[in-house]
């Protein structure tokens, strides 16, 4: 096991990076450029880091990033109970993380998930996220 892999079990949150990949993804759809930034941001802030903590933080940075490229808004965390309050920067390891945006219309799109959320966390991505 890797120190992020480790980082990620020490935390209780599920991997990121596939849910950052369908992020890009819709950002290159988008916007090319973007895009292209989003990639060199990713190498320069993001493989550079090495350690379980360190890199989880990095990773969870550029989550919140790359989800504000895609649609202006906010972050927040989501509690067991359901409850969002604005999320510190840098965003914490360990809580439901998503990004509200601004536009009322818009889904909200998850940045970290617990491996095991509550109910009041599933209800929260059924009703706001994609």
């Amino acid at each position: 096991m890797n120190a992020y892999t480790e980082a990620l079990a020490a935390h209780g949150i599920e991997d990121v990076q596939p849910r950052y990949r369908r992020l890009l993804l819709a950002l290159k759809a988008r916007d090319a450029a973007a895009y292209e930034r989003a990639v060199e941001r990713y190498r320069s802030e993001v493989a550079e880091v090495a350690s379980g903590s360190e890199a989880l933080a990095a990773w969870l940075s550029y989550g919140a990033w790359l989800a504000s490229r895609i649609e202006p808004g906010r972050l927040v965390t989501i509690s067991t109970e359901g409850l969002a309050t604005p999320a510190p920067d840098p965003a914490p390891p360990g809580p439901m993380l998503i990004h509200l945006p601004d536009a009322p219309n818009r889904k909200a799109l998850v940045v970290a998930m617990p491996v095991d959320p509550s109910e009041a966390q599933r209800a929260t991505v059924d009703l706001l996220c994609e």
